[in-house]
């Protein structure tokens, strides 16, 4: 267990309530999902490293749709189910990555049970051992950077050397 959970569970014991706010350092802030389509992340919790060695966090989501209003200057706001035709618009996740092995997983589920395991990097065809960095691919490369290695040097060369 690592120490701010400790610390957590032991304040929850007492009785005492904490106001904690969690830095945002092992998530992508925002990235875009279509055209007009934006999806905001916020880390509500630190990192903990599994049994099996994977890597995660729990995250809200929160989608945005860009617009143009009635005179014509752009505007954005939450995403509609039913106006839009989105998914849910804000919903609490958690993010996996096997650091060693370069796969990433966004479930529901806080133990990965039935998760689709995706490589970060593309596997087969003319971009093989390049990062999947679009927005058709859910910007796992970028997701998995962050996790893995927040903003250490090490993250920030990994991105500045495989980025195109």
């Amino acid at each position: 267990m690592n120490f701010p959970v400790l610390v957590g569970s032991l304040l929850l014991l007492t009785g005492t309530q904490v106001s904690a706010h969690i830095k945002q350092d092992h998530v992508l802030p925002a990235f875009g999902c279509g055209t007009g389509c934006r999806v905001e992340t916020e880390q509500l919790t630190y990192p903990e490293t599994m049994d099996d060695g994977w890597t995660k966090v729990k995250v809200i989501e929160r989608v945005f749709t860009t617009y143009r209003d009635e005179k014509g200057v752009w505007r954005s706001r939450p995403c509609s189910v039913d106006e839009d035709r989105c998914g849910p618009p804000v919903k609490e996740i958690w993010f996996f990555a096997d650091c060693a092995g370069e796969k990433f997983v966004a479930s529901s589920n806080p133990d990965r049970l039935n998760a689709l395991e995706q490589d970060v990097f593309h596997t087969e065809g003319y971009l093989a051992g390049t990062p999947k960095h679009g927005t058709v691919s859910g910007n796992l490369f970028a997701k998995w950077v962050k996790l893995c290695h927040g903003d250490s040097m090490e993250g920030v060369e990994l991105r500045r050397r495989l980025i195109p």
